[in-house]
């Protein structure tokens, strides 16, 4: 798809949105260039939501505009030597998120604003790059506690001071993994589980004094570990 058609489309998606949706937002730009993560290579942003506000006489929220950017170069990008990568859906999906970022902005709500932030450290755990080892208690979790990211699931686990192991139940089944008592916060891949896209993220608990100073603070340790049954209580 080139630029041209890329445009047009987005503009006869923008149009199909009802204008109740679309109230406060004054339209879609295209920009032709790709837009770069500024920290991870191959990552591509696809459309921004850049907003404006002026707050009410109380200081409350007033007024918000926004407008919808996509960077079609940063579509194009992606869709190199993938010939399965669906121009549509992606725009359609972009359009929208973009758009809840705004209906979220004028409602003074952030929930959008959170789970981008999460992603965005997940990439860099990916990359290999510094990112926030919590990041996984910010986002929704399923009917179990667990948080679902990008095939990914992520387990939260709190432990003793002196405990050994970590118990946490998968699949209606208890399981356990090795803790050093060195590690106050420990990214454990259970090699045997899922195929290896399990992580069992360990915190040990500390005196509220510790939690509470800036010199005290956690310790990231990533391992391997393998899943056993957990003892009888």
């Amino acid at each position: 798809m080139n630029h041209e058609s890329f445009s047009d489309l987005a503009g006869r998606m923008y149009d199909d949105i009802p204008a109740a949706f679309r109230k406060g937002v004054s339209g879609v730009t295209v920009e032709r260039d790709a837009r770069t993560h500024p920290a991870l290579a191959g990552v591509w942003t696809l459309g921004e939501c850049v907003t404006e506000q002026w707050p009410d006489a109380t200081g409350g929220i007033g007024d918000t505009q926004s407008e919808i950017v996509l960077y079609f170069g940063s579509f194009d990008e992606l869709a190199v030597g993938d010939s399965r990568f669906d121009w549509e859906a992606e725009l359609w999906e972009t359009m929208l998120h973009e758009l809840l970022h705004h209906r979220e902005a004028a409602a003074d709500e952030e929930g959008l604003d959170v789970f981008d932030w999460a992603m965005d450290q997940n990439y860099r755990r990916l990359a290999g790059l510094d990112f926030d080892p919590l990041f996984h208690r910010f986002l929704p979790t399923d009917e179990n506690g667990h948080v679902r990211l990008e095939g990914e699931t992520f387990i939260d686990v709190v432990v003793g001071r002196s405990d050994r192991l970590a118990m946490f139940a998968w699949r209606g089944t208890d399981w356990s993994v090795r803790v050093p008592l060195e590690a106050s916060l420990l990214w454990s891949r259970v090699r045997n589980l899922a195929g290896g896209r399990l992580w069992v993220i360990v915190e040990r608990h500390r005196p509220w004094w510790m939690r509470l100073s800036r010199r005290s603070r956690l310790a990231l340790w990533e391992m391997d570990r393998r899943a056993l049954p957990a003892p009888p209580a």
